[in-house]
């Protein structure tokens, strides 16, 4: 099949399926003023971002959707969704195809990578990956850290001591690569493998490992929760990033996403975001989870020029 054959039968496999799904449509800002509820789309036990507590919604995520429900005065319902194995499959069944059974969809969703390069990339095809949705409002920089045991490491902080201690990290992961592949694959040897990175703090706790690498935000949020970590061994754990500089992406932007067709419903959102990030009120949310915040660079103050 020829290179053109593919790209009309891409395009015609995405007109039918936005065809197919005309009951499902995403809504527009008005529409939601109108109904006066808002379905926004968290993902489903993602601690300390959202997750359910004695039935209740909390997390980051959370709080800062019932504030832009409250500013919008509107009552907020949860689309809560199971990560897929992309970002555009988390996209695709939130906010434009709709769940594959019920076609629920949800007005906006939380905690997108923010990234113009993604936003606008290019799939195998040479049609935009992301031509459905629209990414906007980062709120918060994420980043890779690694919480180590100084009472085993002995304050060394490059991942060369990993060739000697073990270090926990979740499949799949980012980190995990990374460390597979450092000094020549010498650390692979001692790398444990976690479904996430809360396992992997359960093997510190009970000192099977030296190390871990996760996001710093679920970090931060194990170290006050893990019931196994005492205050003794709390006193010996370092956070860095020195040892994961050499990664290519060791930070990234957060942000949210819409249906393409409703942009307004991202410049009213943003309208909501932009004061809290550039005021205290995000901050604030984020010392509510014990956890630090860091504004994303998209709202970074411009620098004098000299």
């Amino acid at each position: 099949m020829t290179s053109m054959c593919k790209r009309v039968l891409h395009y015609f496999a995405l007109l039918m399926l936005l065809l197919g799904s005309g009951s499902a449509i995403a809504r527009s800002y008005d529409d939601i003023i109108e109904s006066g509820h808002m379905t926004i789309a968290v993902y489903n036990n993602f601690p300390p971002y959202s997750f359910m507590e004695n039935d209740e919604p909390k997390g980051v995520d959370v709080e800062i959707a019932k504030k832009i429900a409250e500013s919008f005065g509107v009552k907020l319902e949860f689309m809560w969704m199971n990560a897929d194995e992309s970002v555009e499959d988390d996209m695709r069944h939130a906010i434009w195809k709709g769940h594959i059974i019920t076609r629920k969809k949800a007005d906006l969703m939380m905690r997108i990578p923010y990234d113009r390069k993604y936003s606008y990339g290019i799939d195998g095809y040479g049609l935009p990956r992301n031509e459905l949705v629209a990414m906007f409002g980062p709120y918060h920089r994420e980043r890779w850290t690694l919480l180590n045991d100084t009472n085993k490491t002995n304050n060394i902080e490059t991942i060369a001591i990993y060739q000697y201690e073990k270090v926990a990290v979740e499949t799949d992961s980012l980190p995990s690569f990374f460390l597979g592949g450092a000094i020549g694959g010498r650390i692979q040897k001692n790398i444990i493998h976690t479904t996430d990175t809360f396992e992997a703090l359960d093997l510190l706790a009970t000192g099977e490992v030296a190390a871990i690498a996760g996001m710093e935000s679920q970090v931060e949020w194990g170290l006050q929760t893990n019931p196994n970590l005492t205050d003794e061994l709390k006193a010996k754990l370092q956070l860095t990033s020195t040892a994961l500089a050499g990664m290519t992406i060791r930070a990234w932007d957060i942000g949210m996403a819409v249906h393409t067709d409703f942009r307004q419903l991202a410049y009213a959102v943003e309208d909501v975001i932009a004061p809290m990030v550039q005021g205290d009120e995000m901050d604030k949310i984020f010392k509510q989870y014990g956890l630090t915040f860091e504004p994303s660079s998209y709202y970074a103050p411009e620098q004098p020029l000299h």
